[in-house]
């Protein structure tokens, strides 16, 4: 029975070693055959194809790889350090995590008129995650580990910093077309138009992915919060340390290819400021988590 988890659990952290390299290389792999007739699907909905070509698609893609690439690099840690240890919370958060993403992706996308999202990506995670974490349920039996009362600041502020997190998504994912956005379009416009209004196609460009985006954010920030309420509230030593790198990630992945495409903009007045928020109170865990030898 060991044997057969453990397994199972290898097999679902290389799931989500897979699609944390796709994130990091989604600018380089979205170009390419593979995604042809992805591609032609989504300029088919924006109406123009050109647009494809130009920096905004490598920014776009660039964006959302980053989102991609944090939430499951959180999914490997809570497989690698919570399922492995046969935590019940662990099992519960990581298909949290992915419920909340496929929800807040898929309702935006198909508000959006994004439906390729929906058809054509969305059931690629379930379809290799939900029949391996189906395997390792029964197997995940142990209560967590009991809260540190020392501790209960930290967890309560790296709870409400995620929270924030999901918040952030769902704006990102429903709200691109709000006043919220306004200074990212003029961003936008100045670093890749010459301060020209921002073209219709390229708008719905970055709504057509605004799902993927915003749906990843949440998802990744509720695992966060399921982490900081059991595992950082217990002082378990990987907690904090890997909640903070997969905080990295995103924003080092997400800001790479954003200053790549001339999206400097976009670090300023999103990456910056959300892992500053998101990072400060990890950093503060995993400061004290270290002070506890792994068992």
């Amino acid at each position: 029975m060991s044997d057969g988890f453990d397994r199972t659990a290898r097999w679902l952290e290389w799931v989500c070693l897979f699609f944390v390299a796709l994130g990091v290389l989604l600018p380089v792999v979205f170009p390419t055959a593979p995604f042809a007739i992805y591609r032609g699907a989504v300029a088919d909905a924006i109406g123009d194809a050109h647009v494809l070509e130009l920096p905004i698609a490598r920014l776009v893609a660039g964006i959302t790889g980053g989102s991609i690439a944090g939430k499951w690099a959180l999914h490997w840690a809570i497989v690698r350090f919570g399922i492995r240890a046969r935590r019940r919370w662990a099992w519960q958060a990581t298909i949290a995590g992915l419920a909340t993403w496929l929800f807040v992706d898929s309702i935006s996308s198909l508000l959006g008129g994004a439906w390729a999202n929906v058809v054509m990506i969305n059931g690629m995670p379930p379809l290799l995650v939900l029949p391996l974490a189906w395997r390792l349920r029964a197997g995940c039996d142990q209560e967590p580990s009991a809260p540190i009362a020392t501790e209960a600041a930290v967890a309560r502020l790296a709870t409400a910093s995620a929270v924030l997190g999901v918040v952030s998504g769902v704006v990102i994912a429903f709200g691109t077309s709000s006043a919220l956005f306004d200074a990212w379009w003029s961003g936008l416009s100045h670093a890749q138009l010459d301060g020209a209004p921002v073209p219709d196609a390229m708008r719905a460009l970055v709504r057509f992915f605004a799902g993927p985006i915003g749906g990843s954010t949440a998802g990744q920030c509720v695992m966060l919060a399921r982490v900081a309420q059991r595992a950082i509230a217990a002082r378990e030593p990987w907690a904090g340390r890997w909640s903070a790198i997969s905080v990295l990630v995103w924003a080092l992945t997400d800001s790479s290819w954003s200053l790549s495409a001339g999206g400097a903009f976009n670090v300023w007045l999103v990456n910056v400021p959300c892992a500053l928020l998101l990072l400060t109170p990890l950093a503060w865990a995993a400061s004290r988590g270290r002070r506890v030898p792994a068992a």
